[in-house]
């Protein structure tokens, strides 16, 4: 609950749980491109959030930005906070649907 920000500049080898923790707990997120986070269908974050090359002065400015401007920033990953809460009935559709496919496949 004290946290306001959470960076990441990790490897990010698959769609990660700590930078949607850390959304869900109401932090600014702000991670680099690689991997998964590189790819808005797996991190949908704003792409002022995401830095691409590590540059200090860049990334200094937008972390003094955020906490600064920590109420109004925050409402920035209203969207990311809601596409997180749907994983759960998204993968109980797909799984539906997987398992309708197998029966209709069986019975032909």
């Amino acid at each position: 609950q004290r946290a306001k920000v959470y960076i990441d500049f990790g490897p990010h080898p698959g769609m990660d749980r700590l930078p949607r923790e850390a959304a869900l707990a109401h932090c600014i997120v702000i991670t680099n491109t690689s991997g998964a986070a590189g790819y808005q269908v797996d991190t949908p974050i704003p792409s002022e959030y995401k830095m691409p090359l590590l540059k200090v002065d860049v990334i200094h400015k937008l972390l003094l930005s955020s906490l600064k401007n920590y109420e109004q920033r925050k409402n920035d990953f209203c969207s990311y906070r809601e596409w997180i809460g749907g994983q759960e009935n998204r993968m109980i559709q797909c799984i539906h649907a997987f398992v309708q496919k197998v029966v209709t496949e069986r019975k032909k």
